[in-house]
């Protein structure tokens, strides 16, 4: 497992904890089905039985049908989108660079605000090796052109946030060149919150009424 922090905004980490605990209370409900009752069995049945509705619940997880952990949620969503870009293939492994604490080149904060709140999961490591090398190969091209540009260019202080379509027209020349190179790269960061966006829809369409905490149910 690899623990992630993910930049979010200020409601993200609060819908994230609504829709799990619904989930959650949705697994106590399949878990009352017959099927997996243990009544009336002892010993190796009764151990079997219980083993069996575990290996159903990790089923359910993967196939995105009950999202009851942040954990599960996030690793879900990323591995949807992962596959939306046709990335969910084998990559060279990314170089220790993509893996480490700095800023990838071409990153540039969302705005005056940014992202104001953290959202942590734990990831499978597979997967997230997967994300890094995936968004590294995809980015490379570009940001070995951002590292000559930066060469070229060192007097230069390129935008730090990302621009509307009414600040991009104002750029023009070596600044308009930055911001076009530094739109062909995607840092793990934009996938993890990509995820965190396909978990929270997926769950929320699983369950059209979202039970409170006493255990009524309200619509949406």
């Amino acid at each position: 497992m690899h623990s992630i922090w993910i930049a979010v905004d200020d409601e993200v980490p609060q819908n994230v904890r609504d829709v799990t605990e619904t989930h959650k209370r949705l697994r106590a409900r399949r878990s009352a089905d017959p099927c997996w009752s243990t009544l009336g069995l002892r010993g190796a049945d009764a151990k079997n039985r219980r083993a069996q509705w575990r290996t159903e619940v990790h089923r359910q997880r993967l196939a995105g049908e009950l999202l009851d952990t942040v954990d599960v949620l996030v690793e879900w969503g990323v591995r949807e989108e992962l596959s939306a870009r046709g990335w969910d293939h084998e990559w060279d492994p990314a170089p220790e660079e993509a893996w480490e604490q700095g800023r990838w080149p071409g990153s540039r904060d969302r705005g005056l605000g940014g992202y104001p709140e953290r959202l942590s999961a734990r990831l499978d490591g597979d997967l997230v090796a997967l994300a890094v090398a995936a968004c590294w190969w995809t980015s490379a091209p570009a940001i070995e052109l951002l590292q000559a540009w930066r060469d070229l260019h060192p007097g230069i202080i390129p935008p730090r946030y990302k621009l509307d379509a009414e600040g991009r027209e104002l750029l023009a020349g070596p600044l308009a060149e930055y911001v076009r190179l530094s739109d062909r790269v995607t840092t793990t960061g934009a996938i993890w919150r990509s995820g965190v966006t396909r978990g929270l829809a997926q769950a929320r369409a699983l369950v059209p009424a979202a039970q409170t905490a006493d255990g009524s149910t309200t619509a949406h």
